[in-house]
C-alpha cells in the first residue's frame, strides 16, 4: 500500500503550483514552524514533513484535506476522497467523507451546484449569543 500512497501523493503534488505550495505550507503553520516552511521548496518535501509530524499517512489524509480546503483547491480534495474510496475497507480508518469536504463530492459537475440537503446539513452551526453588556472604555 505504501507505494500506491506515495504514487498518489506524487500525482497530487504535480497539481500544486509553487505559489500554492507556499500557501499550503502556510495553511499548515500549526504543524510547520516558519523556519521549516522556508526550507520546503517541493511538494514532496511538504508531504514528507507532514508524514514525519504524524499529520499525513496512508490511512489518514484528513489534515491534508483540510489544508487543501484552506487554499481553495476543492478539485484536489475530491481527488483525495476518490483515492480513499478506492482503498479496501481495512486500509483506511478515515474513509468516510467528513464535514465541509462532503460538498465537493456532492457537487454536480455540470452545473456546479451543491444539493440543498448537503448545504442545509453544513449550515446548522450555532453561534454564541451576543454580549449582554458593553465593555468599559479604559482610556
Amino acid at each position: 500500500m505504501g507505494d500506491s500512497f506515495h504514487n498518489f501523493l506524487k500525482q497530487l503534488g504535480e497539481s500544486i503550483s509553487e505559489e500554492e505550495l507556499r500557501s499550503l505550507a502556510a495553511a499548515c503553520q500549526d504543524v510547520i514552524p516558519n523556519e521549516e516552511r522556508e526550507r520546503i521548496h517541493k511538494q514532496r518535501e511538504l508531504f514528507e514533513y507532514m508524514e514525519k509530524m504524524g499529520k499525513l499517512s496512508a490511512d489518514d489524509l484528513s489534515y491534508l484535506e483540510h489544508a487543501l480546503e484552506k487554499i481553495c483547491r476543492p478539485d484536489l480534495v475530491t481527488q483525495i476522497m476518490d483515492y480513499k474510496q478506492s482503498l479496501p475497507d481495512k486500509e483506511t480508518k478515515n474513509k468516510e467523507i467528513s464535514g465541509p469536504a462532503r460538498k465537493y463530492k456532492a457537487m454536480n459537475e455540470e452545473t456546479g451546484q451543491v444539493p440543498d440537503d448537503v448545504i442545509s446539513g453544513l449550515a446548522k452551526l450555532e453561534l454564541a449569543p451576543p454580549p449582554t453588556h458593553k465593555r468599559k472604555d479604559n482610556r
